[in-house]
């Protein structure tokens, strides 16, 4: 006659639990029990199907039971046992190598178009490392524009998922500088456009450029505008890391630039309002101020005439300068009365970021279409002196770079966007290549960080 399979302990997914049974411990514990899933019918060899029998039969079960207990009694299981603590090699070793020590000025340049950022010895012109950055391991994350904290050892990169992936929210990862290892992010919206911190470290500001926004059909004016998201960087944590305070601006936000030394007041190029907000971030709840680039500025969706694109603060934080990418000219910012001068240069292609020198006397324009940097007196705006340059010295200049009192201009060229492009060096006073360094593909962003 067919004895029913007795119920078996298993293993965490329970695939071989028939039936329930319970065990005492030799030191009078509760009894422990373990559960399984009754199986309604059994089958025998024959494969006829019959009722299963209780496990708790007065015969063969209870001697079972007891031939258990009488194996587990003879063991010495009542004393404590005690482990000696890992002394073996790192469990979760880390991988990274540390970036090479830098006695001079650190440059951290932001790869969107790989994924990666390099990092460069200013002062040799060597890139010391290109380690891989994001999130997504298959898609484009888009690594846009970078800040650099060097007293407090980090630094802090926008992801902005560009097109064509599927709009979605951007985030802002905060990287150990010794390795660009990440230890914290924080999500932010749609389409992070410029990240800047403020130069005391305590405050980091990041805008939105969201075209799709600005231009949606039906959509109100209110509903077009983009935010500015002011982040605290000690509250960027490994997970759950608290939301920003987001401050709505004006439409497609770009670049900004931030009052010294906390960054009390963000300057923002509005490029879908032909405007510059100027945001008190003390009171976020306050409404911006924007400041008209002219007479015939437009609002979303209505295309932009001027086009603001970029913002650079003057030495002194007294003037502002504002690249317009559709009107091709920088125009000016009294920074005191928040009020358009009359000074408008023009640059014959289209400008992106430019550099104050640091004495406050030149400034320093990359422009595409052509592709060319040009060198500005800083009172008057008169072209000083100026450099075009060939796709395979730099293709679409996007950033002029300059530490301070130095004499090397850093020029950072997007390429074509599609191959590792390169940083170039550039004497000030000559415009002459000193170095090319080679990057990822499509660098839209030098920040350096002084020596400490």
């Amino acid at each position: 006659m067919h004895r029913p399979e007795r119920g078996r302990a298993t293993d965490e997914s329970g695939a071989r639990n028939r039936g329930r049974f319970q065990f005492r411990k030799c030191t009078g514990a509760r009894p422990t029990t373990f559960a399984a899933k009754r199986s309604p019918l059994l089958t025998n060899h024959f494969g006829s199907r019959k009722t299963p029998r209780p496990l708790t039969k007065p015969h063969g079960t209870r001697l079972w039971v007891v031939a258990l207990l009488a194996v587990a009694c003879s063991r010495s299981d009542t004393e404590a046992r005690v482990f000696e603590p890992y002394q073996g090699p790192p469990v979760y070793p880390e991988r990274r190598q540390p970036l090479p020590s830098v006695r001079g000025p650190l440059g951290l340049v932001s790869n969107s178009g790989s994924d990666t950022i390099s990092a460069v010895d200013i002062g040799s012109g060597e890139t010391l490392a290109t380690v891989i950055v994001g999130q997504n391991p298959v898609d484009l994350d888009g690594p846009h524009h970078v800040a650099l904290d060097r007293p407090r050892g980090f630094a802090y990169v926008a992801l902005s998922y560009p097109a064509p992936s599927a709009p979605r929210r951007g985030v802002v990862q905060k990287l150990r500088l010794s390795d660009l290892r990440v230890v914290g992010q924080v999500t932010v919206d749609v389409d992070p456009g410029d990240i800047v911190l403020s130069e005391d470290g305590r405050r980091l500001v990041v805008t939105h450029f969201d075209l799709r926004k600005a231009t949606a059909v039906d959509a109100g004016t209110g509903d077009r505008r983009a935010t500015l998201a002011l982040i605290d960087p000690e509250k960027i944590l490994p997970s759950r890391s608290p939301d920003p305070v987001k401050v709505t601006v004006c439409a497609a936000p770009h670049g900004v630039a931030l009052s010294r030394p906390a960054g009390d007041f963000a300057y923002v190029a509005c490029y879908g309002d032909d405007s510059v907000a100027v945001q008190d971030l003390r009171s976020p709840s306050t409404a911006p101020l924007r400041v008209p680039l002219g007479s015939a500025a437009q609002s979303a969706p209505r295309p932009p005439v001027y086009g603001p694109y970029s913002v650079a603060l003057s030495p002194s934080g007294s003037l502002l300068a504002v690249g317009n990418l559709e009107s091709k000219d920088l125009r000016f910012i009294d920074v005191g009365s928040s009020t358009l001068t009359s000074r408008i240069v023009p640059t014959q292609g289209a400008p992106y970021f430019s550099a104050w020198a640091s004495d406050g006397t030149e400034l320093y324009v990359p422009t595409q279409g052509p592709d060319a940097v040009r060198v500005l007196d800083a009172s008057s705006g008169a072209l000083k002196r100026a450099r075009t340059f060939t796709t395979l010295e730099c293709e679409h200049p996007h950033e002029a770079v300059i530490g301070r009192g130095s004499e090397t201009i850093w020029i950072v060229c997007e390429g074509d966007r599609l191959k590792p492009s390169v940083v170039l060096g550039l004497d000030r006073s000559t415009l002459a290549t000193k170095r090319t360094v080679p990057v990822g593909v499509y660098p839209d962003r030098l920040i350096l960080g002084e020596d400490r």
